[in-house]
């Protein structure tokens, strides 16, 4: 089975917010994910009447979330690495210069391993001041009546899941589930 490729950035700011040399507090995650899937609740009302048919009433009520999966290698990619808090990850190089929170300036984002990915699940709370974004696809490009772009979002991280496999101890697949805003691309 060959390994995704980077397909998926995670961030504790906006990509524009991103600094030349991330912080600890300001960094963003690419991750080789294979899976993305958007689920959309709603929660419309089924008002039972006796010897009738139900109402149905719906207010628009609905609950964005997003479940991601793929491959996280259990150590960093380049020992090289010496920036502070992502000592030996490997990372990449990414420039967005239009569309929601587009800088003109390339950012690094580091590929975690899966300690670092997990201490992000657990020490990453997203708030109106400190927001989490999602980013997959080309979120240059705004979703246009004859085509989809790609998609920014702003998540809270539901839950997340690691697996070691037999004769795969190299590496763990995961999970991720998010509850999240409405698109920032449109």
């Amino acid at each position: 089975m060959a390994e995704p490729e980077i397909s998926v950035l995670l961030r504790t700011c906006s990509h524009t917010t991103i600094p030349s040399t991330p912080t600890t507090t300001l960094f963003g995650y690419a991750l080789k994910c294979d899976n993305v899937a958007i689920s959309y609740t709603k929660t419309p009302i089924q008002v039972p009447i006796p010897k009738n048919p139900p109402t149905l009433i719906d207010i628009g009520v609905y609950r964005p979330s997003i479940s991601l999966s793929g491959l996280v290698d259990t150590a960093g990619g380049n020992t090289s690495e010496g920036t502070s808090g992502f000592e030996d990850m490997a990372s990449i190089s990414f420039t967005r210069s239009s569309g929601y929170g587009s800088s003109g300036s390339a950012k690094t984002y580091f590929i975690p391993y899966k300690n670092k990915l997990e201490d992000f699940v657990t020490g990453q709370v997203y708030s109106s001041t400190t927001p989490l974004e999602l980013e997959f696809g080309d979120a240059s490009v705004p979703t246009g009546n004859n085509h989809t772009g790609g998609a920014v979002y702003l998540v809270a991280l539901q839950q997340a899941r690691f697996q070691v496999d037999a004769a795969k101890e190299d590496r763990y697949t995961f999970s991720m589930q998010f509850v999240v805003t409405d698109r920032k691309d449109s």
